[in-house]
């Protein structure tokens, strides 16, 4: 089988999968990066999982996602999860905008794609779902990005952007770092906050949804989610804004797996971190993960040799068939992905095919 899937593992489970190859039952915690139309090219994946792995698992998972990763994962944390996944994916493809949209507008189309696989029963199925708890990372706005007027939430995010060049933790001024999870799962208290906080925000049916749009409402772009309840007032926005790649150091019990299928061959700390190449996490945040991510050969056989971006609703503006015949080619062609992932696990050959971490550093 070609080798369209590479497999990283983190320095305390490299030698663990070498062994033993991936036993699921070790996995306890699965993370989703932010990205927006990016999640497109790990659908094939998300469907295996959804569909052969997630009816078979016996112990509690824990799924913590920023943006696009927290609304894949509203999909797992279903009770019929590749249902739910493929609803999610009718919806996310068939979005359509003007060719100016304002931030009105974009918050609407999307609000409507959230609400067409999370109503109000899967929002109650989400936050009571004891095997399969979601997490969902968003950030409250601070100063002049806890409004909505567009001039005032500029200079804030010009701020922000000047203060994370001198430093990541001076966003801590702009943001504050919110966690919303089921109150009984011990995942929040197994991140190392470090000397930002996170605030946590028990989750239930009442603000599933809000705290889902909020996790994917980029400044600009779209408008705030003002005053989820439980947690305290104010505008929340994208948790990619701090979390892009969802690189929090998690503390969870030794043999256990983080399992992270992820889109690309980079991991990003936070959004603003994406123009400084050299900003990675620490290594020792990713003792425990397992890394899933296309190869750079199967990227470049895809059109255009590239994954969806959220710029395509640009570049192919008033051209939605246009973008469909892309994206449905990457979603095609993602399956080669999931079916890789089968394969490699029921055979054992993942023993052979996993690498060091140290390697996906060296690419």
């Amino acid at each position: 089988m070609a080798g369209w899937l590479e497999c990283y593992a983190g320095s305390d489970i490299l030698e663990m999968v070498r062994d033993e190859g991936l036993n699921w039952d070790r996995v306890r915690v699965v993370l989703g990066a932010a990205g927006g139309p990016k999640w497109l090219v790990l659908y094939g994946l998300d469907r295996v999982l959804c569909r052969e792995w997630l009816p078979k698992a016996k112990a509690p998972l824990d799924f913590l996602g920023a943006s696009i990763g927290a609304w894949r994962f509203a999909a797992y944390c279903q009770a019929h999860p590749g249902e739910a996944l493929d609803r999610f994916l009718e919806a996310y493809r068939r979005q359509s905008y003007s060719l100016t949209p304002t931030p009105a507008e974009v918050s609407r189309v999307l609000g409507g794609v959230l609400r067409s696989f999370v109503g109000e029963e899967a929002a109650r199925e989400i936050a009571t779902q004891e095997n399969r708890r979601l997490h969902i990372l968003a950030v409250r706005g601070r100063a002049l990005l806890n409004g909505a007027a567009s001039p005032l939430v500029g200079l804030g995010l010009a701020g922000a952007s000047l203060a994370n060049t001198v430093h990541p933790q001076g966003l801590r001024w702009f943001f504050e770092r919110t966690i919303f999870s089921p109150p009984k799962s011990p995942l929040p208290q197994e991140i190392d906050i470090g000397c930002w906080p996170m605030r946590r925000v028990p989750l239930g049916p009442h603000n599933v949804v809000p705290a889902l749009l909020a996790s994917g409402s980029i400044p600009l772009l779209m408008e705030p989610v003002k005053d989820i309840p439980g947690g305290p007032p104010g505008a929340y926005w994208d948790g990619g804004l701090t979390d892009y790649h969802v690189t929090v150091p998690l503390r969870p019990s030794p043999g256990r797996i983080i399992l992270y299928p992820h889109y690309t061959d980079r991991l990003v700390p936070g959004w603003f971190d994406k123009r400084f190449p050299r900003r990675r996490p620490d290594a020792s945040r990713l003792a425990q993960v397992l890394l899933l991510v296309p190869s750079r050969c199967f990227t470049a056989r895809l059109p255009y040799g590239r994954i969806p971006d959220r710029k395509d609703f640009w570049v192919f503006a008033g051209k939605d068939s246009q973008r469909l015949r892309f994206w449905d080619t990457v979603i095609a062609a993602s399956q080669v992905l999931g079916d890789e992932l089968m394969e490699l696990v029921q055979s054992g050959k993942i023993r052979e095919r996993v690498r060091s971490m140290a390697d996906f550093w060296a690419r």
